[in-house]
């Protein structure tokens, strides 16, 4: 039996862009059906109990569906951080507002939140086996180690599998496409998660920089990924990442800057961003990877006489 709940976002927000980072952005497009629904299915939080959730939009608001769980008010709640609808975003607009220039990249993208991974332990089996592969490849390898040994979820009258819970992904010893090395690595992370290292509240807990170092024990995960797996599975609206090489190339691009900004004048800047740094971070990607940043993010030219 499945419950279907109403969200009604709080502040900007278009189901439309979530769609189309949710289409696009490798890890996860497998979500995106074709109808412009999304059908999910991942691992509870704490538990790893397989859920599956049907995404769709309803007018102004966002209808999520669940099934094959009782615990329908934490899986609600998980959805909701995939979708960044659990945050009150009625003072984002303000970011931009106070920054001209974010100003015009949200003016380009409206109603764009950020769209993440279904858990810190899904992104950090994704940072393994991405890891010096393509990411169209990577999800190839994660499609097939889903099928292989992952649970399936009834969600209305649908079948879907979820990513393996740690339990089961302990039990892989060798898998096609996968290097005996990464297995080794995704072992690690399985461990890690059954430990609670990879718990959303406890990273919350530890902030920013803990979180790093903590998430940096596990074998694999280094300084990019742990910060990938804080900013873009834990469901946190902080900090803006400046030791990303690219997002703040992104950031300089925004403000038509040709040098990237270092020091004072980076942090200047990203205070101007707060309490939304992350998420301008990856509105920022967003617009970069489109090819988008260019006009949009520059003012307008004021007319010429004569």
């Amino acid at each position: 039996m499945s419950q279907a709940t109403v969200i009604t976002p709080r502040g900007p927000f278009a189901w439309s862009a979530s769609f189309d980072m949710l289409k696009t952005w490798q890890p996860v497009r497998h979500f995106a059906r074709p109808d412009g629904t999304a059908l999910i299915a991942f691992g509870l939080d704490g538990s790893f109990e397989p859920v599956g959730a049907i995404v769709r939009e309803d007018g102004s608001t966002v209808t999520v569906e669940i099934g094959g769980t009782r615990a329908s008010a934490a899986a609600l709640a998980q959805v909701a951080r995939m979708f960044s609808l659990d945050v009150d975003a009625t003072d984002y607009p303000l970011v931009g507002r106070r920054d001209a220039a974010i100003g015009r990249v949200m003016r380009a993208f409206p109603g764009l939140r950020p769209v993440i991974f279904p858990s810190p332990y899904e992104a950090a089996v994704w940072a393994v086996l991405s890891q010096r592969i393509a990411q169209a490849q990577a999800a190839r390898v994660k499609a097939a180690l889903t099928a292989a040994y992952g649970d399936v979820v009834r969600i209305g009258t649908q079948d879907v599998r979820a990513l393996p819970a740690p339990e089961r992904l302990l039990r892989v010893k060798t898998f096609a496409g996968v290097p005996a090395e990464k297995i080794t690595r995704l072992h690690g992370v399985a461990r890690a998660a059954l430990d609670g290292v990879l718990d959303v509240t406890h990273l919350k807990e530890l902030g920013y920089e803990k979180a790093l170092l903590a998430l940096q024990q596990i074998r694999g995960i280094g300084p990019f990924w742990s910060g990938g797996i804080y900013l873009r599975a834990a469901g946190v609206t902080e900090p803006f990442p400046i030791d990303e090489p690219r997002t703040v190339r992104a950031l300089a691009d925004a403000h038509d800057l040709s040098d990237v900004p270092s020091g004072d004048e980076l942090r200047q800047i990203v205070e101007r961003l707060k309490p939304f740094g992350m998420w301008v971070s990856v509105l920022l990607r967003v617009a970069a990877n489109r090819g988008s940043m260019g006009e949009a993010a520059r003012p307008a030219k004021p007319a010429t006489s004569g």
